[in-house]
């Protein structure tokens, strides 16, 4: 689950409406760099997740970074 302050910094993206800079681990384990918005912020099956306006939906424990902000060693 994603701490407080990592969840904050989530929530300012969307509620700017900031373009973003996502890096994120695949399921398949690979790394995906994708630019777009963060539109909702969500628990699914008590797992955090931000879904994009390209309809996206990633795990914040898939996260790498968002903007150069890394989100590795959150998990």
């Amino acid at each position: 689950m994603a701490d407080s302050q990592q969840k904050a910094y989530l929530e300012g993206l969307m509620d700017l409406k900031k373009l973003c800079t996502i890096k994120f681990r695949s399921v398949e384990g690979g790394v995906i760099i994708i630019r777009g918005h963060i539109i909702k912020i969500d628990t699914v099956s008590g797992r955090d997740v931000i879904e994009t306006d390209a309809g996206m939906v990633i795990g914040v424990d898939q996260l790498i970074a968002i903007n150069d902000k890394s989100f590795e060693n959150y998990c």
